[in-house]
């Protein structure tokens, strides 16, 4: 499917963010590994940590992948639907890599989470659009 229908560009901004929640989780297995520990972060900060960055992501992209495709199948266009996905995406990598830096408040984390509620609330405006239009 091609990236120019807006299926296509749904198809490709959700790939991406599954394929960044896997990277996400691999790093938590990682760090369950070189701790030893199995299950919950036993104490270790930096498990903790991983623990936290996946958990948000996952809280977040699973509504960002349902707009795209309920947008995609509303009929927006694939350009409207690339500017979230790319806008999202940055979002989300900001503030992963802004809370895991551990210092509490960060400008990736303050930039991630404005832009990815900013996409989830310009989705929602555009959707209800739709609906009731």
């Amino acid at each position: 499917m091609s990236p120019n229908v807006p299926l296509g560009a749904a198809m490709i901004h959700s790939a991406l963010l599954m394929l960044m929640g896997v990277a996400l989780a691999l790093n938590v297995i990682r760090r369950r590994r070189s701790a030893r520990i199995g299950l919950g972060d036993g104490g270790d900060p930096d498990l903790a940590l991983a623990i936290r960055v996946h958990a948000n992501f996952m809280e977040n992209a699973p509504l960002a992948i349902a707009a795209y495709v309920l947008l995609a199948l509303a009929g927006t266009s694939a350009g409207f639907i690339h500017a979230l996905g790319a806008v999202f995406l940055a979002g989300r990598v900001a503030h992963a890599a802004g809370l895991s830096q551990y210092q509490g408040t960060s400008l990736g984390r303050v930039l991630g989470a404005f832009a990815s509620n900013a996409v989830l609330i310009v989705a929602a405006i555009r959707l209800l659009i739709g609906a009731l239009g």
